[in-house]
C-alpha cells in the first residue's frame, strides 16, 4: 500500500466527526450569542481562611483534606491568572513532578516520585496516566497541550491501579474542563508578549433551554515568531501556530438522568525548529561513554581520519554548549497535526445508587517534512525527512457506586480501552561531495514503520468501611488483562564506496514522491509482527484515622502495574536474525504513611508523606556506546530493572492574612536501580547496579505567594505574585552516572506577575516574567552517536508580556 493510500485510509478512520464539526460548532456559537447577550458578572469575595477544595481523585466529589491519598490540585482560576499556558507547566505545582522535553505536541517526559520515562518509544505506554474529563490519554505524544477554562487540575501521587487502572504505577494527573451551567457567564483573554507570542482565548456558556439544557464554548489560539536564528534562511524559529476548540452541552434528560457531551478539535502547525548537536568524542574503554565535546563544536561527520588530525571539521554556530537563543542550521519544512476528541458522560441517580458511563473517542493525524539544511562546502550529512503518524483511541467505563456517607460504602465497575497507531518514517542522504570511503557522504535510504494494537480490560472495585466516626478502612483491586501487536518495518540501502547505483534518488526536493527513488540496490524491507497479553492483579489497602475535624491520620499500601510492549524498532544484529525487542510488565508496591492537618482556624493547611516503591521490571531506555562483536558500535537499546524509592514529602497552604496567599512544597528522594544487568547490541553483559534513577533529581522544592494591595478607598488592587522552583542535579542516563554533560547541574526558576484589577469593572490588566533569571537549563543531553555528535535540547528562554482578561 502506497503512501498517499496509507494518509488516505488513516483520514478516514480517525475523523468521522470532521465533516460535520465546524458547521455544529458556529450553529451553537450563534444560539450561544443568543443566550448569553444579558449575561452578569459573579464577583468574588476575599475570605480570611483558605476555605476547601474539591476533588474527584477518588471518583467522587470529596474535599481535599478529607480524603486519604496524597494529591495536589490547583484551580482553573488560578491556573489562567498564573499564566500557566501548557499542561506541562503543572510541574511547577507538585513536589517531585517534571514534565520536560514535551514542546508543543512532541512526547513530554513526565517524572512523578522518580517514575516515569526517558524512552523516546510511542509504542510504550508512560507510566504516569494522563487524563483529560475522566479519559485517559493514551498515546505518549498526544499529552502535551495548552490549558484553556479549566475547573481544575488533580495530581495524585503513587499508584492508582484501582479506580484509574490504565497505568498508573507513578500517578495520574486529571484535566477538567469548565463543565457548562445555567448561569450566563464567561471571559477573554488576550495575551502579547515578547519573541512575537499572541494567545487569543475565551469561553463562554450557559442555558440554552431553562434548567434542561446548557452549553459552553470555549477557544484558545497561540502563535509565536521565534527567538533563535536559522543561518541558513535568516529566520526566526521556532514559530508555530495552535489552534483549539472545546464544545460542551449540559442536559437534564430526566430529574435524575444528566448527560454531557464534549467535543474538541486540535489543529497545530509549526516549522524552524532549532536543533543542536555539537560534536564530541568518547574516553577510551572502559569510560568509553563519558563524553568529550570538541573544541567549539567542531562536527567531524564524514572526514577522514586524515582531515581529522589536519584540523578538518565544521565549528558550528551554536560551538559546544547552546544555549536557547543560539543560531542553528536547519532545513525547510513543516509539522503538522489535526486531533479531534468526543467524550460522552451519563450521570444517573437510581434511587440509592449512581450509575457513571464515560465514553471517549479521539483520532487523528499528522506529519512532517523536512527539507536538506546543511551549510555549504561541508561533509555534514544532507539528509531530508518525511514524517506521517496516526491514531484512533477508544475507551469505555461503567461505574455503579452507592452513597458515601454511610457504614459501608463502595464504588464497582468495569472499564475497556483501544489504541490503534501507526507511525511511517523515512529519510533519505544525498551524497555531499565528501571522500566516498566514509559512509555518511554516500547516499543512502531508510524507512521504518511500526503499526500497532493494544486492548485493554479490566474491573475494578473499592470498598469503604467506616468502623467508627473517627477510624475508617478501604480496599480497592483491579483485575486488567492488556494485549498488544505490533508490525514493523525497516529498510536500509546505502552506497558502498565501490558502487554508487545501489540507491539514485530523483532530486532532493522530490525523493518522496512515488518514483523518486530507484537503484540496484534491495529494496525489500523486513517486516516483522509479535504480539502479547498480561494479566495482572492490583491492589490497595487504606486505613485512615480522623484525630479530629483538623487531623486527619493514613497509611497505604497499593501495588500498580504498566503493560508489557514492544521497542518500536526493529533490532538488527551483525550476523544474526532480526527481532523486536519485547519489554515485561513493569510493577510497583507503594508502602505510604501521612497526615493532612488544617490550623490556625483554617489559615493554615499543613499535609506531608512518607513512602517507600518496591519496584519489579522497570521499563528503560539505555543510551550507552558499545563496539559490537563485528567492530562497530551501537549506541541505543531497551532494558529492564528492579529499584527501590524512598521519598518524603511536605506542602503548605497558608493565607497569614486577608490579602496574602502563601504556600511551598518540598520533595526528597533517594534512588537505587537493583539487579540492573543490560546488554547493548550482541555485546557482553554489563552491571549498573546501584545507579541512581535517571531524570530523578533529589530535592526538589516550590515557594509561591501573592498580595492583593488596596490602592484607593473605592476597592481596586493591585495583585503582585511570585512562584520560584528549585530543582537539584538530574542525571540524564540510567547506565553512565560520571559524565558531566549528560547531568545538569541544580538550578533555580521563578516567575512574577503584577495584576491591576478595579474593582467596580470588568476586566484586569497584568504584566508578567516566565523564566526570571532567563534559566533555560538542557532538558536532554545525549551520548555521542554514530555521526560523532552529541544532539543537546535546550530549556524556553525568558518571556513576557501582557495580557487583558474581560469577564462578563
Amino acid at each position: 500500500m502506497d503512501t498517499q493510500q496509507k494518509t488516505k485510509q488513516r483520514s478516514t478512520r480517525s475523523h468521522p466527526f470532521k465533516r460535520v464539526s465546524k458547521p455544529l460548532a458556529l450553529s451553537i456559537a450563534a444560539l450561544f450569542i443568543h443566550n448569553t447577550a444579558s449575561a452578569q458578572q459573579a464577583n468574588s469575595q476575599d475570605v480570611d481562611s483558605l476555605g476547601s477544595v474539591v476533588v474527584t481523585s477518588q471518583k467522587r466529589e470529596e474535599s481535599i483534606q478529607e480524603i486519604p491519598v496524597t494529591v495536589t490540585a490547583i484551580s482553573g482560576d488560578e491556573i489562567r491568572d498564573r499564566n500557566i499556558v501548557l499542561n506541562t507547566d503543572i510541574e511547577q505545582l507538585a513536589p517531585g513532578l517534571s514534565a520536560q522535553g514535551g514542546g508543543r505536541i512532541g512526547k513530554p517526559r513526565w517524572f512523578l516520585r522518580g517514575i516515569g520515562t526517558n524512552d523516546p518509544n510511542q509504542t510504550i505506554e508512560g507510566p504516569i496516566g494522563i487524563y483529560v474529563d475522566e479519559v485517559v490519554v493514551g498515546l505518549q505524544r498526544n499529552q502535551s497541550f495548552p490549558l484553556f477554562d479549566l475547573e481544575r487540575v488533580e495530581v495524585l501521587r503513587g499508584p492508582q491501579g484501582t479506580l484509574w487502572g490504565k497505568n498508573n504505577t507513578g500517578g495520574t494527573i486529571h484535566y477538567l474542563s469548565k463543565k457548562p451551567s445555567y448561569d450566563n457567564d464567561g471571559y477573554g483573554k488576550l495575551t502579547f508578549g515578547n519573541f512575537g507570542s499572541r494567545i487569543t482565548e475565551g469561553a463562554f456558556g450557559g442555558t440554552i433551554k431553562e434548567e434542561t439544557v446548557a452549553a459552553r464554548l470555549s477557544v484558545y489560539n497561540e502563535s509565536l515568531d521565534g527567538y533563535a536564528t536559522n543561518i541558513l534562511n535568516g529566520e526566526s524559529g521556532p514559530k508555530f501556530k495552535d489552534n483549539n476548540i472545546r464544545l460542551q452541552v449540559l442536559a437534564n434528560i430526566t430529574p435524575n438522568l444528566e448527560a454531557q457531551i464534549i467535543y474538541g478539535t486540535r489543529d497545530f502547525q509549526s516549522r524552524n525548529e532549532p536543533t543542536y548537536a555539537p560534536g564530541g568524542t568518547n574516553l577510551p574503554p572502559p569510560n568509553s561513554a563519558v563524553t568529550i565535546p570538541n573544541a567549539d563544536g567542531k562536527i567531524t561527520t564524514g572526514q577522514t581520519a586524515a582531515q581529522i588530525a589536519a584540523g578538518g571539521g565544521y565549528i558550528p554556530p551554536f560551538g559546544a554548549f547552546p544555549d536557547v537563543y543560539s543560531p542553528f542550521f536547519g532545513g525547510e519544512g513543516n509539522t503538522l497535526e489535526e486531533r479531534q476528541y468526543l467524550t460522552a458522560k451519563l450521570n444517573w441517580a437510581l434511587d440509592k445508587l449512581t450509575f457513571n458511563s464515560i465514553t471517549g473517542w479521539s483520532g487523528g493525524d499528522g506529519g512532517s517534512l523536512v527539507g536538506v539544511g546543511v551549510p555549504l562546502n561541508t561533509t555534514l550529512p544532507r539528509v531530508s525527512t518525511k514524517l506521517e503518524n496516526g491514531f484512533t483511541q477508544f475507551s469505555q467505563e461503567f461505574r455503579l457506586s452507592s452513597p458515601k456517607d454511610q457504614t459501608v460504602s463502595w464504588i464497582g465497575g468495569l472499564y475497556y480501552y483501544k489504541l490503534q497507531a501507526d507511525f511511517d518514517s523515512k529519510a533519505a542522504r544525498f551524497a555531499n561531495g565528501g571522500d566516498t570511503s566514509v559512509q555518511t557522504n554516500r547516499e543512502n535510504l531508510t524507512t521504518s514503520s511500526w503499526d500497532q494494537d493494544a486492548e485493554s480490560k479490566a474491573v475494578f472495585g473499592n470498598v469503604k468501611y467506616q468502623i467508627d466516626p473517627e477510624l475508617a478502612l478501604t480496599l480497592g483491586a483491579r483485575y486488567t488483562r492488556e494485549s498488544k501487536t505490533t508490525n514493523q518495518t525497516a529498510l536500509s540501502v546505502t552506497d558502498t564506496a565501490g558502487n554508487a547505483t545501489l540507491v539514485d534518488f530523483s532530486s532532493e526536493s522530490a525523493w518522496y514522491f512515488p518514483g523518486g527513488v530507484s537503484g540496484t540496490g534491495n529494496f525489500t524491507p523486513v517486516n516483522l509482527t509479535e504480539s502479547g497479553s498480561w494479566n495482572n492483579f492490583t491492589f490497595d489497602i487504606t486505613p485512615e484515622y480522623k484525630v479530629n475535624k483538623d487531623l486527619l491520620l493514613y497509611g497505604r499500601v497499593a501495588t500498580g502495574f504498566r503493560s508489557g510492549g514492544f521497542n518500536q524498532a526493529i533490532s538488527r544484529p551483525a550476523g544474526g536474525t532480526p527481532f523486536i525487542l519485547r519489554l515485561e510488565p513493569e510493577e510497583i508496591t507503594d508502602y505510604e504513611v501521612g497526615f493532612k492537618s488544617t490550623l490556625a482556624g483554617g489559615k493554615v493547611q499543613f499535609n506531608a508523606a512518607a513512602f517507600y516503591y518496591d519496584l519489579k521490571n522497570i521499563q528503560l531506555n539505555i543510551q550507552q556506546r558499545v563496539q559490537q562483536t563485528d567492530g562497530t558500535f551501537q549506541t541505543s537499546s531497551s532494558g529492564q530493572s528492579d529499584g527501590v524509592i524512598k521519598g518524603l514529602e511536605f506542602e503548605v497552604l497558608s493565607k497569614p492574612v486577608r490579602n496574602w496567599n502563601l504556600g511551598a512544597n518540598l520533595g526528597l528522594l533517594r534512588t537505587e536501580y537493583k539487579n540492573f544487568i543490560y546488554t547493548v547490541g550482541n555485546s557482553a553483559p554489563q552491571d549498573a547496579s546501584g545507579n541512581e534513577f535517571y531524570r530523578t533529581p533529589r530535592t526538589t522544592f516550590r515557594l509561591f505567594t501573592d498580595y492583593k494591595f488596596p490602592i484607593n478607598n473605592s476597592g481596586d488592587q493591585l495583585i503582585l505574585g511570585t512562584d520560584w522552583s528549585y530543582r537539584s542535579k538530574i542525571l540524564h542516563n540510567a547506565t553512565v552516572q560520571n559524565d558531566p554533560v549528560q547531568t545538569t547541574p541544580a538550578y533555580w526558576q521563578g516567575n512574577a506577575r503584577a495584576t491591576y484589577a478595579p474593582s467596580k469593572s470588568k476586566w484586569e490588566l497584568t504584566a508578567f516574567v516566565r523564566n526570571l533569571t532567563d534559566k533555560n537549563e538542557a532538558f536532554l543531553r545525549q551520548i555521542v552517536n554514530t555521526n560523532g555528535v552529541t544532539p543537546v535540547n535546550v530549556g524556553a528562554p525568558r518571556t513576557y508580556g501582557v495580557q487583558a482578561l474581560f469577564k462578563f
